[in-house]
């Protein structure tokens, strides 16, 4: 009798307990059955691109397919923001499949489109959420938006880009709940002053100029110079781009004036725009030329390192 008495009090505590955190019982609810299946069902596709090409061989589409298992279950094709060559494809990535952006905890699917490059240098992508029905849905807006940047402390997506000669704009979305983009703020402000991020794209900017300024006083072969500057991702990309004979370590320096091979010993470096914390366009002369290369720049403790770089046009002047 002793025993299930004790058995009744410690069966009404913890119904009391139970009651006092929430009043119902919390058997399962740290798990939901549903979202495990939703996200069992993501992790099984693996993703592949293929481009199509020009006549003149150049890209102009990218195709992504989505496998699960050995089925395709999913295919998109978009068409690029510029002609982009086999040489420059291979060196930029197209894919972010882990990401998440409309913050449900399940992984969505961007595909980058290219860079845009009249009056500014933007990144462009297309985007997919995967969503209750266990299937891909697009986000139409996601193309119309300029170097787009997810927020989670705030759950917020934000776009920015240049408006006028010295004014960019910044515009906040956050996500409804049949996953849609709306626009919940919009700011303006002069290039540097009002940008919120000002300090981190000046400090970029002066690492890019202060580089190539003190590079000017040296040999453009330099190496050990160049090698202090930049990520061990772009050393092996400048190794491989070396496509002539040469003895011991040999880079393909020429890469940060122009694509071209050869001496560029008369190349000015004449103007240095950021376009936002990570992007500093390098605006070059040469001969009777002008080329633009876009430096991604990384965070590397208390400094900076150039990670990777891009012509993104070249113009005959005369």
């Amino acid at each position: 009798m002793k025993k299930f008495i004790l058995f009744i009090s410690l069966m009404t505590l913890c119904t009391l307990l139970i009651t006092a955190c929430g009043g119902k019982k919390v058997q399962g609810e740290s798990v939901n059955p549903d979202s495990v299946n939703i996200t069992n069902e993501r992790q099984q596709y693996r993703f592949v691109h293929q481009f199509i090409k020009t006549n003149n061989e150049e890209y102009d589409s990218i195709v992504v397919k989505g496998y699960k298992d050995s089925e395709v279950v999913f295919e998109c094709r978009h068409q690029l923001i510029d002609y982009v060559s086999e040489e420059n494809a291979v060196r930029m990535g197209w894919i972010n499949d882990t990401t998440d952006i409309n913050f449900d905890g399940i992984p969505d699917l961007q595909v980058f489109r290219g860079y845009y490059t009249r009056g500014q240098v933007a990144e462009l992508y297309a985007a997919y959420v995967w969503t209750q029905q266990k299937r891909f849905e697009e986000v139409k807006k996601w193309e119309e938006l300029y170097n787009p940047q997810i927020h989670p402390e705030n759950r917020t997506v934000t776009e920015n880009y240049r408006s006028d000669l010295n004014i960019r704009t910044f515009k906040t979305y956050k996500w409804t709940e049949d996953n849609q983009l709306e626009l919940i703020s919009t700011k303006k402000g002069t290039f540097f002053g009002d940008d919120p991020r000002e300090q981190e794209m000046v400090a970029v900017m002066t690492f890019v100029e202060d580089f190539y300024n003190e590079w000017d006083k040296r040999d453009l072969l330099d190496y050990n110079f160049v090698k202090q500057y930049i990520t061990p991702k772009l050393l092996k990309y400048l190794a491989d781009a070396y496509d002539y004979e040469c003895e011991g370590e040999c880079l393909a320096t020429w890469k940060f004036f122009y694509d071209g091979g050869g001496d560029v010993g008369e190349s000015k470096s004449y103007a240095f725009t950021p376009r936002d914390e990570r992007h500093v366009l390098v605006e070059h002369k040469y001969e009777n030329y002008e080329y633009d290369v876009l430096l991604t720049v990384v965070k590397d403790g208390e400094t900076f390192k150039i990670d990777s770089l891009l012509q993104v046009r070249s113009e005959y002047l005369n």
